[in-house]
């Protein structure tokens, strides 16, 4: 099954299907019974007086925690592999050290049918009270008004230990829609077998690629899809949108983008949205590789993928600036219409997630091996390293609900640039064009 990033993350909708699989024996519910104390017997009065015993020195009841005295049910919906419920479920079982009268129940949904079955959910009065999810499903899912406003809940303490980059993946809108879990995004691996050095700058990335080009090696396979190729607008001092969210690509910036596609396209081979560029790193065709980090630990198992490291991202000699990978992260988030203990249960909970101790467990490069949305967290795994250093350079992904209309318009001009051999200016002036006609038809354009 192909796992490229445009068809995982990007698509808001889900396909409708009817199967649904409820994890057996990870409902846990915890109850506490209190003991009563044994009642003391009655004295019995004799005629003779006695003396009375001197009465014991009165000692403070103690006062009970109040982590334990929170109840409640986090109804949990999710789509982690296995890995990942092993990890989580040590996350649990440290939560209820501390809160030990919340119970769980969690439901794990194949990822195309997750965000389809909690609509279905929510219009039948049933919905989780969370759920993690892409942080490209959270602008949508606010505007539809499903999504409970976290931003009174975080403190100056949370807010400060979470990564700039993956805080502005949850701050939308003027509100904190969700918290993120792990830090995701594209970056550049290279297999070493292949390519013993990194390229410091882009023309040297060029020229190793044409070296390398040959009857079994395309030099650089190279995915122009969205996700691959308009981050590198960073490169030219760009970004699509501007603070508030207003498209904000001007003609300058959009030439040197085009202009740098197109010479990175001489490094070898492109492809649009395939698994063409993944296919032959994995068989030792390709040098260097632009792929998610949810990539990594099968990449770096593969017999054609001997000694896999990700290098820093070249300098682009135009503009003296890297280029990037866009950023992401999975998120948690709370589903509105849960009673108030079940929402207490919750946001203890995603509280827990934060820690240094639940992060620690999660990013385990043989658990869950996500990288951690902690800014200062310490990694073991050298891969983990690598990558959350390139993605600490990285594009936040923009928090559009309208994003897919500016997807095929993009992707054309850097088509008919790199591909069929058009002018940068020409080829952003079409895309312009067709950007503002689908604003237009979309009921979203001026």
């Amino acid at each position: 099954m192909s796992t490229k990033v445009q068809s995982q993350r990007i698509q808001g909708s889900a396909t409708l299907k009817t199967l649904s699989i409820r994890l057996v024996g990870i409902t846990l519910v915890i109850l506490i019974t209190a003991c009563q104390p044994t009642p003391s017997p009655t004295p019995t009065m004799t005629s003779t007086p006695t003396e009375v015993p001197r009465t014991a020195t009165p000692q403070p009841t103690p006062t009970p925690d109040p982590k334990s005295l929170i109840q409640g049910t986090v109804r949990l919906w999710l789509d982690w592999n296995p890995m990942e419920l092993d990890s989580l479920h040590k996350v649990i079982s440290s939560f209820h050290d501390q809160y030990p009268a919340v119970a769980f129940a969690l439901t794990y949904y194949p990822h195309d049918d997750l965000r389809s079955a909690l609509e279905l959910a929510i219009t039948e009065d049933n919905a989780p009270t969370m759920i993690f999810a892409p942080s490209s499903w959270g602008p949508e899912l606010w505007q539809d008004g499903r999504l409970l406003d976290l931003t009174i809940q975080v403190d100056k303490d949370l807010r400060s230990s979470i990564d700039p980059l993956a805080w502005n993946q949850v701050n939308f809108d003027g509100a904190v829609i969700g918290l993120p879990l792990e830090r995701q995004g594209i970056v550049l691996y290279r297999n070493r077998l292949i390519v013993s050095e990194a390229a410091g700058t882009l023309e040297e990335l060029v020229s190793m690629g044409q070296q390398l080009k040959g009857d079994l090696s395309v030099g650089f396979g190279l995915d122009f899809g969205f996700m691959y190729s308009v981050s590198q607008l960073a490169a030219c001092d760009g970004n699509l949108f501007d603070a508030k969210g207003n498209f904000n690509l001007e003609d300058e910036v959009g030439h040197c983008w085009l202009r740098l596609l197109r010479t990175l396209r001489d490094a070898g081979r492109v492809w649009f949205n395939s698994d063409e560029d993944l296919t032959l790193f994995e068989m030792g065709s390709s040098g260097w590789l632009m792929e998610s980090t949810l990539e990594s630990d099968r990449l770096s198992r593969l017999e054609g993928v001997r000694d896999l490291v990700i290098d820093p991202w070249p300098m682009y000699s135009e503009t003296g600036n890297r280029l990037a990978g866009f950023i992401w992260t999975e998120n948690l988030y709370l589903i509105k219409g849960s009673s108030p203990d079940d929402v207490e249960a919750s946001w203890a909970f995603a509280r827990f997630l934060l820690s240094p101790e639940a992060q620690i467990i999660l990013s385990d490069p043989e658990g869950a091996n996500h990288l951690p949305a902690l800014r200062d967290l310490m990694l073991s795994g050298p891969l983990q390293i690598q990558m959350v250093a390139s993605l600490s350079s990285g594009v936040p992904l923009p928090l559009q609900p309208d994003l897919s209309l500016y997807i095929e318009p993009l992707e054309g001009a850097v088509r008919a640039v790199s591909v069929q051999g058009a002018s940068p200016e020409l080829a952003l002036d079409i895309a312009f064009t067709k950007i503002e006609q689908a604003l237009i038809n979309a009921g979203s354009g001026e």
